[in-house]
This record gives C-alpha cells, structure tokens and sequence, in this order.
C-alpha cells in the first residue's frame, strides 16, 4: 500500500525542519539565486548537506494539474540508509520533473531525475520505499530497474519505479 505523498509548497527565505525517524533534524531553505532559479540548502545542525540549485524548477499551488505533487521533502527511506531531499516540480513547458538529492552522491547535483511528458506521482510504502510513477519516453534511471507498460498505442508509456534500495548509487561517486 502506498502512501500519498506530502510536500511542502516552498517559501523563499523560510527555514523548514523535518525530524526523521532516527531522531535527526534537518532543515531546509529555498532561495532565489541572482538567475530568479531556486537554490535548496539542506543541513543539519552546522553542516551542509545539499547546497543545490534547482535550474528549471517551477512550483506551483492550488488546483491546476499536478500542482498538489509540487514541493519539497525530507525523506530517510529504510532502504536507502540515509536522508535524501525530494523535489518535485514542473519545467517552463510545464512537464513535471522529480529530482532526489542524496548527499552520499552529490551535495549539489540531482543524484536521481525523472521527467513526466503529463504526470508525475510519488509515494512512500508501508515498508519504506519510495513509489515513483509517470508517463512519458523517459524510461531509463541509471541502475535502476524500471517498469513499463504501454497500455494503449495513443497514451504515452506508463512507468513505476519502486525504490526501495539506492540503485542509482552504484557507478557514482560521492563528492
């Protein structure tokens, strides 16, 4: 069973803190950079764990399609070890796009990016995993294994990842 999904819709400047089961606290800020383009801090305590820029990330409120998918979050899934941010956006030309940003890969690139053509949800599972599902020829998560099913020839190809392991660690390198 999954579990909807919540997020934060961001407020410039606003420090956020989400405590994790493993009872640490981590916060977390966007900002406009000097481009108008998103930056996420996330840290915990004096440490910097992400310092990010979002590029083209847009978020957005209220009923418009894909709008309540929109934001950031604070995660520690069991099976990845750790804590990693969830950003889950929309591009100029109004695609959605999830990013998830590990600090074990990187602290300033997406260590995983999936893009919708219409849709993009995700979930957290009763055992702690992370429920990817979206639309569109964007099939491939590297190490990844990922689900396709294309239903119908005119509806674009339906896809699932469930993550409940840090595939797209291996082959990278933590900064």
């Amino acid at each position: 069973m999954a579990i909807p999904a919540s997020a934060e819709q961001p407020l410039s400047g606003k420090v956020h803190s989400e405590v994790l089961d493993a009872g640490r606290t981590l916060q977390w800020i966007l900002l406009r950079d000097r481009d108008m383009t998103w930056r996420l801090s996330v840290s915990e305590g004096d440490r910097v764990l992400i310092d990010a820029s979002l590029g083209d990330c847009h978020f957005c409120a209220g009923e418009e399609d894909g709008c309540a998918m929109t934001g950031v979050s604070i995660r520690s899934p069991k099976g990845i070890g750790g804590a990693v941010a969830i950003v889950a956006c929309h591009t100029t030309s109004r695609e959605p796009v999830f990013k998830l940003y590990d600090p074990d890969v990187s602290s300033s690139a997406p260590a995983m990016q999936i893009r919708g053509s219409y849709y993009l949800e995700w979930s957290e599972t009763e055992e702690g995993a992370i429920l990817i599902e979206w639309d569109g020829p964007d099939r491939a998560v590297p190490e990844c294994k990922v689900q396709s099913d294309s239903a119908f020839e005119i509806v674009p190809v339906q896809n699932r990842l469930l993550l409940d392991s840090p595939c797209y660690r291996r082959g990278q390198r933590a900064e």
